[in-house]
Order: C-alpha cells, then sequence, then structure tokens
C-alpha cells in the first residue's frame, strides 16, 4: 500500500457559504491529522461600475466595495474563531477573482494543499466562472473541494 500523503502547509479558501464552511471544517480535520499549519484565506472583489450594474441601476459600486470589505472581515473573524486554540493559523485576505487569487497564494505561500468549497457566495463570483474548478487546474498541488447535497426546501409542504 502506498503512503498516505502528508501536508505540512494547508490554504483554505472561506467566503462565509455553507460550503465554505464545509470547508473549514475539513481544513481543520486535515491540519490536526497531520499537524500542519493552516492559512485561512478570505478573497474580495474589486467591485467596478459594471458589477455594480449588474446587481441593477442605481447601485453605488463605492459603498458595494465598502460592503465587501466589510462581509470578508466578518467572514475571517467567524473562521478564525471557529479554529481551535492549540491550532497554528495565519490568516491571509487578498483582492481580485478569487480562483486566480487562491492560485496566488498556494503559489506565495508554498501550500502544499488547498481546501475550498464547491459553490460560493454572491454573483459577482458567479460571473467569473467556476473557483473550484479554476483552482483544480491551475493550484499544481493537492485540491480537496468540499461540496454539500443539495438540501430541499420543506417549507413548501
Amino acid at each position: 500500500m502506498p503512503d498516505r500523503p502528508t501536508f505540512h502547509k494547508i490554504l483554505v479558501a472561506v467566503d462565509g457559504s455553507r460550503h465554505s464552511d464545509l470547508a473549514l471544517t475539513m481544513a481543520l480535520a486535515l491540519a490536526e491529522r497531520d499537524r500542519s499549519r493552516l492559512t485561512v484565506l478570505t478573497v474580495i472583489p474589486n467591485v467596478n461600475e459594471s458589477a455594480a450594474l449588474a446587481y441593477g441601476a442605481g447601485v453605488d459600486p463605492v459603498a458595494m466595495q465598502g460592503d465587501a470589505d466589510r462581509g470578508a472581515e466578518k467572514t475571517m473573524r467567524a473562521a478564525l474563531d471557529a479554529v481551535p486554540d492549540d491550532q497554528p493559523v495565519d490568516s491571509v485576505t487578498r483582492r481580485g477573482h478569487a480562483g486566480p487569487e487562491i492560485v496566488a497564494q498556494v503559489h506565495d505561500g508554498g501550500h502544499d494543499a488547498v481546501v475550498l468549497g464547491a459553490r460560493g457566495l454572491g454573483r459577482i463570483g458567479a460571473m467569473f466562472g467556476s473557483v473550484s474548478q479554476h483552482v483544480l487546474h491551475s493550484a499544481g498541488v493537492a485540491v480537496f473541494v468540499g461540496h454539500l447535497p443539495d438540501v430541499a426546501d420543506d417549507s413548501a409542504g
């Protein structure tokens, strides 16, 4: 039987979605298993006028960017609060498109594994394609994608 891989620097991308919550849980389990250092990453989209227009006329891109910035701070705080005190952890915030920024952080941080959710939040991110597909094809390291089952809406019956 082949040796089991051991990861030393694990990157987990979080955006506040249920899928990224699963990714954080997976990354924590992997970090505990391998006694690894964990880096929590959130990527703040750069909101420009065309992205703001996708939300409707009259949306202020400066105000929308402020909302995105505050949302990322809240997401990071929540993720770090979920990390046990004895787990070595770093936090990184980047700006731009999630897929390329996650891959850049993998390389810049010398990570040997990345964990992310299958689906993220927001129409802005959705405009740029599948983040998980980009990371899978571009990271050059082990990539783990957490995917929650679709939950049926029980309120209709």
